[in-house]
């Protein structure tokens, strides 16, 4: 049975870290409305988001300084396992010039169910995400691929 847990604990229960010392500006979407952050600052992580009116579709940059990438993929790794989630992607792809790693599965309650598309890269001694929320069926946005491309381009 699997362990429900909420999206969002779920995305930072499985989030790790990412280094500020080769900063590299993420750039949203077009057309979609930016979230700057909010509240309390963490010197260590900072959380851009994205989002389309009316849609549940979500985009979430993650700079943080506090984990190292190999304890971010163990964390998902064991997070996957531990939650019986088959995912559709678990592979590692170049980005920045580093080995990143891609994962994607669908989470949630039959009819309702939500794909995330989470890459994790390397920064320093840290790493920076990218995870992409979007209803299960919908289509890979364009705006967002070209968003992730180009931050993975950038050196």
């Amino acid at each position: 049975m699997m362990r429900t847990l909420s999206l969002v604990s779920f995305l930072f229960a499985v989030l790790g870290g990412g280094a500020f010392a080769d900063t590299v500006a993420f750039v949203g979407p077009a057309g979609w409305s930016h979230s700057p952050p909010s509240g309390a600052t963490d010197p260590q992580r900072t959380v851009d988001q994205w989002h389309i009116s009316g849609d549940i579709s979500t985009l979430t940059f993650i700079k943080d300084s506090a984990t190292a990438y190999a304890d971010a993929l163990g964390a998902v790794e064991k997070n996957i396992t531990t939650n019986n989630i088959k995912t559709s992607a678990n592979r590692d792809m170049p980005c920045r010039g580093a080995t990143a790693h891609v994962f994607e599965f669908a989470y949630g309650p039959d009819g309702h169910r939500i794909v995330i598309n989470r890459l994790i890269v390397p920064d320093g001694p840290g790493i920076d995400t990218v995870t992409y929320a979007r209803s299960e069926g919908s289509p890979f946005d364009p705006d967002v691929k070209t968003s992730e491309t180009t931050f993975c381009a950038a050196s």
